[in-house]
């Protein structure tokens, strides 16, 4: 009873109170049993991360216990922390190995989350050494494992994110971050929320896009500050500093948040970022026209760089900065001496990353050397075992030849029946092959079909855009008011039916492209139609049409909120489009044991029992148009049979010419049901 009460003790210890000192913990490991000093030990170590050598030493002794105890879970551990302290010793490429052996040892006890975590350091240890696509590849093999784990699948996909950034990847890295915003905003995960608007901010910057960068740092900046994260939000000021000297009109304001971030920094006793603040300011100064108190700035942000012995980039824009700042100044000379010194340190980095590139590499070489060496100790080991075990089986050479003759004869059974498996196999994958070649050759005929279909419907607006901005342009006097309201409308609905065929376009492609990944989460029905209609609304009362809704507002479906969306979207601008005006429409949801039945009908032209047969066919000529003349290209149908079907539903229409058309589709309520 004594050992029982001091467990649950070691364990309220060390779940309360994460910081206890070494001495309690030692202290309690005098009281524990061998099992209960694994978990001391464990503690032990991690607490003495900062401190290699004392964190390897508790280690060991967890490790060894947890082996003579045959604690598989424990073991596993230890070897995870074994990595753990290599990488926080910036031992990057010992840190993989010994990430690899502890994922092995997940494997063995299907512990996924443990796997996720030794996948994900593997990820970043590697983007650490450079090597961006084995760092992906490991990220892409957490990101399998973690599944519904949303926190470390947003995790794992902020982290493809910057090495696709580091690679130049924008597209990807934008993707990415994107696809983490989403998730941490469905599980409210405000501090990685606000960390992934930061790299999304730095991302935009990165390609000139200063509008972008500025929403997305400010929406962070906004989220750190409300989280009360002091160290972000420093660094968040000081990113909106660099990006506002982009705008003419907001030199100033960069100053202000530049003071403002360096008042943050030296709170936070970061005084390691001066040199950088300077150096903002000075550049501010510089477009200013201030160029003595720019000068002046500069060369205090080089003191301060050599002071606190920051790397050569650094120094390198600097000194670009006061070669262009005197060249407006007209001090040529001046100029010229200080791109000199900006030359050099170009020079200087390259050096210094081939340097860190041959200290990498001789690292591992020692690191591969020394395997090496425990594998031929191992080898020899071996040899003396077998030579051993070779002297004994001397003794019995009939029984053992006699046991090969009839393991030769098995050998070849074996062999003849594996030849048949496989040419068995060769043949079955033969004719896969050729039914792929087959479903290909239709797929690319389709999408010749397709593409065809696109040119066409995408050109006829543009005609209308320019032959009424064309007559406004060159006789805008010679006509009406009303006449000139009627081209600003005709242009504003072609120009509508541009966007609208184009993000169906968009939203196609990356569907066929594997280009759209499905999140589905658990999400009320009611705010998925209330997006859908509120872009809609302004068309129906164009037309006068009459809208009703029969959604309860607790109706829950599990189903990738943004495609669901897109499927309403397009079923209620297809409504609008072709029901005269003074018409209605009224879109219904109810459940239905495990699903949920979504309708939107109308009283609209309606469609033949022919048209219906045909509506869902990519090569299908079904094209008509609203009843006010407006253009369609029937891929906003296709779009939605493809986003109900990856949401595991069903999509359907009944519909008789000239009464009206009902479309109905199904969505899953939950997981369970997916």
């Amino acid at each position: 009873m004594r050992t029982l009460l001091v467990f649950i003790a070691f364990i309220f210890t060390i779940t309360v109170f994460s910081q206890t000192k070494v001495d309690s913990l030692l202290q309690l490991c005098d009281k524990s049993d061998d099992i209960q000093k694994v978990d001391v030990y464990l503690k032990l170590s991690e607490v003495t991360l900062k401190d290699s050598a004392i964190s390897r030493s508790y280690n060991k002794k967890a490790y060894q216990l947890a082996v003579a105890n045959n604690l598989q879970s424990k073991k596993a551990q230890s070897v995870y922390i074994s990595a753990k302290i290599n990488y926080t010793a910036r031992n990057f490429t010992d840190a993989i190995r010994d990430y690899h052996k502890a994922l092995e040892l997940y494997r063995v006890i299907n512990d996924t989350t443990g796997m996720t975590k030794c996948y994900r350091f593997i990820g970043i240890s590697n983007f650490n050494l450079s090597r961006s696509k084995e760092a992906i590849a490991s990220y892409l093999e957490g990101l399998k494992l973690a599944k519904r784990d949303l926190d470390y699948s947003a995790e794992l996909l902020g982290n493809i994110g910057l090495v696709h950034n580091e690679m130049n990847n924008i597209d990807e890295a934008i993707s990415y971050f994107r696809q983490a915003i989403s998730i941490n905003k469905s599980i409210r995960d405000t501090i990685s929320l606000a960390i992934n608007y930061d790299y999304l901010g730095g991302t935009y910057n990165r390609i000139k896009m200063s509008d972008s960068s500025l929403i997305n740092y400010h929406k962070a900046l906004y989220l750190f500050k409300k989280i009360k994260k002091e160290d972000r939000y420093a660094v968040s000021l000081s990113n909106l500093a660099w990006v506002l000297p982009n705008y003419p009109d907001s030199l100033n304001k960069a100053i202000t948040y530049f003071n403002m971030a360096w008042k943050k920094f030296q709170e936070l006793g970061w005084e390691y970022y001066e040199p950088n603040i300077q150096f903002g300011i000075a550049n501010v100064y510089s477009k200013q026209g201030q160029l003595d108190k720019a000068i002046a700035l500069y060369k205090v942000s080089i003191k301060l760089a050599n002071q606190y012995k920051r790397e050569f980039f650094l120094k390198n824009q600097i000194y670009r900065g006061l070669s262009e700042t005197y060249q407006k100044k007209g001090d040529y000379k001046q100029a010229l001496e200080n791109h000199i010194l900006y030359s050099q340190y170009i020079d200087s980095v390259v050096d210094k990353q081939k340097s860190d590139q041959i200290a990498n590499l001789e690292k591992q070489y020692e690191t591969e050397k020394k395997e090496k060496e425990i594998l031929q100790l191992q080898t020899q080991h071996e040899l003396t075992n077998v030579q051993l075990r070779k002297n004994k089986q001397l003794k019995l050479l009939g029984f053992v030849t006699a046991l090969l003759l009839l393991l030769f004869v098995f050998f070849i059974a074996k062999k003849y029946f594996d030849k048949v498996k496989l040419n068995e196999l060769l043949e079955e994958k033969n004719r896969q092959i050729e039914q792929s070649e087959q479903e290909l050759r239709q797929l690319n005929a389709a999408k010749n079909k397709f593409f065809s279909i696109i040119a066409h419907d995408l050109k006829n607006p543009f005609h209308t855009v320019m032959g009424f901005s064309n007559l406004l342009n060159k006789d805008y006097n010679l006509f009406t008011e009303k006449e000139r309201r009627s081209f600003a409308s005709g242009i504003y609905q072609s120009t509508n039916n541009i966007l609208r065929l184009l993000e169906n376009l968009l939203e196609w492609s990356k569907s066929q492209t594997g280009g759209l990944n499905m999140v589905p989460v658990e999400t009320e029905l009611s705010q998925i139609l209330e997006n859908s209609v509120s872009v809609l609304r302004p068309q129906a009362q164009q037309k006068n049409i009459q809208m009703t809704f029969n959604c309860s507002n607790d109706l829950k479906i599990y189903a990738d909120p943004h495609m669901i969306e897109t499927v309403l979207r397009n079923l209620i601008n297809n409504a609008i489009k072709f029901t005269p005006n003074n018409g209605s429409i009224g879109i219904a949801a109810e459940r239905m044991e495990d699903k949920v039945r979504v309708n939107v009908s109308d009283t609209g032209v309606g469609i033949s029992e022919e048209e219906v047969l045909n509506l869902f066919q990519i090569d299908s000529k079904v094209k008509r148009k609203g009843t006010n003349n407006e253009d369609g290209s029937g891929l906003g149908l296709l779009l939605c049979k493809e986003f109900v079907s990856k949401n595991n539903g069903m999509l359907w229409v009944e519909s008789t010419s000239g009464k009206g058309s009902s479309f109905n589709f199904t969505v899953p309520v939950s997981a369970g049901s997916m």
